[in-house]
């Protein structure tokens, strides 16, 4: 077996899920509905018409697949804990749901894997009526983020509070490819605005709760290159990377949004208070940066593109050098976008928190032979093991996922585990990726 790169051998190893991925039991122990069940049930929403009410059944089946990842040699998991599932719609504890995150982490304890939870994986409660554009929302975050911290602080010792607020915003408010479903490029600025009040507060209300937390953000940086050396191009991935890049990093240092940022938000930019920066700028325990491709950037011909002031060039899909959901296969990407960002802003030590690809080979007779995947992970850990060799603090890195599940849009048409999942009879089976990282991990590394 091909040996893999070195690592300190106080480097973390793990593997990373989200609850609406995998979780199911969508309406058991009182948990609620989210915006994603709303999603869901609209036609046209989801590729291929699924839903994530029984997904991988982790509800069920969470001690299996905790034994299943120790039997890997993955010592961290991160994962999300579902808003919906420990709330009450009148914002009072829910005792089942906290009980199952409960025996959960108990059982991560007792396996000897410490727990990563992430606050907020897009799962937002359905009952907050106009979700990220509301600013009552971040609130409403807060007292989420207190009650988790007083029911099961005692048993998390890293906790992100947003993953991939991109995502929630731009997604879901400006492409509209994602939960709500909102085409309204402003409107996408006003939510990213919220999500990282919100992470601002729920840090602030953590830490009035309790003082032992390593806390900190989950985002996925853009890494942008323009399609030519024309100056449209060029300042068309300018702009991407400013979405993608400043617009959160920016306030978790208390700094102001670029002028360009601004403008597109329109009337809207009223809506960002005084003094809002200097609440996203809490202090930072860590980060995580989630890296899976690279975008290619050209100037913005449509005027919805016009509005954003770029246009992405999706790769050729006959380029032997993708995944199987077409993206680039880049691994060189994870050290330019990291340096880019540490040039820019005083980064906290970072962990890398997603890492991952799409390879849907099927498994036949007990096995997976996923060699996309396998191929990806092993470039991705070479290019990672000279980061840290270089110096760059990252101290831990967790794989793209532990079991296929529900991916989003996609729904099951794409599969990002280690370990395939029957969604038929929810019967696991670690993929060569898995094996193969089971090995490295378990190899001797340098003192």
């Amino acid at each position: 077996m091909t040996e893999g790169p070195r690592f300190p051998a106080s480097f973390e190893w793990g593997c990373a899920t989200a609850a609406f991925q995998i979780e199911g039991g969508a309406s058991e122990g009182g948990k609620l509905p989210s915006i994603w069940d709303d999603f869901c049930a609209q036609p046209g929403r989801i590729k291929d018409g699924s839903d994530g009410l029984v997904a991988c059944d982790h509800y069920h089946r969470f001690p299996d697949d905790i034994a299943l990842m120790a039997d890997l040699g993955f010592r961290h998991y991160r994962f999300s804990i579902a808003w919906t599932r420990v709330i009450t719609e009148d914002g009072r504890a829910n005792p089942q749901g906290l009980d199952f995150y409960r025996r959960l982490l108990t059982a991560l304890h007792e396996r000897g894997i410490t727990p990563n939870a992430t606050l907020f994986h897009w799962d937002l409660p359905a009952h907050l009526k106009g979700g990220w554009l509301r600013r009552e929302t971040a609130y409403r975050f807060a007292d989420y983020a207190a009650l988790v911290a007083d029911e099961l602080g005692d048993l998390l010792p890293r906790v992100a509070t947003l993953n991939e607020p991109w995502c929630s915003a731009f997604l879901g408010h400006d492409l509209g490819v994602f939960a709500p479903g909102v085409q309204d490029r402003p409107s996408a600025l006003l939510a990213a605005h919220h999500l990282m009040l919100a992470h601002g507060l729920g840090l602030q209300a953590w830490r009035s709760v309790r003082r032992d937390t390593q806390l900190g953000i989950v985002l996925n940086p853009e890494l942008c290159d323009a399609a030519s050396d024309a100056p449209a191009d060029v300042a068309a991935a300018r702009l991407a990377e400013l979405e993608r890049n400043d617009v959160f990093l920016n306030p978790l240092f208390n700094r102001e949004w670029p002028a360009e940022m601004l403008e597109q938000m329109g009337p809207l930019a009223g809506q960002r208070l005084p003094g809002d920066t200097a609440i996203c700028a809490q202090p930072l325990d860590f980060i995580g940066l989630n890296y899976y491709t690279r975008s290619i950037a050209q100037a913005p011909v449509s005027d919805a593109e016009l509005a954003r002031g770029y246009r992405f060039v999706p790769p050729d899909p006959q380029r032997p050098d993708l995944t199987d959901i077409g993206w680039e296969i880049y691994p060189q990407g994870l050290e330019r976008v990291t340096r880019k960002l540490l040039a820019q802003w005083p980064l906290p030590p970072i962990w890398i928190t997603e890492n991952g690809a799409a390879d849907n080979t099927p498994a036949v007779d007990g096995a997976c032979d996923d060699q996309i995947r396998l191929a990806y992970l092993q470039s991705h850990l070479a290019q990672l093991a000279q980061m840290v060799a270089s110096g760059i603090d990252i101290r831990g890195y967790y794989v793209w996922s532990l079991l296929d599940n529900f991916e989003w849009a996609q729904g099951y048409s794409q599969r990002f585990g280690v370990v395939h999942v029957d969604y038929a009879t929810q019967q696991r089976t670690p993929k060569a990726s898995a094996h193969w990282l089971q090995h490295f991990i378990s190899s001797p590394q340098p003192t």
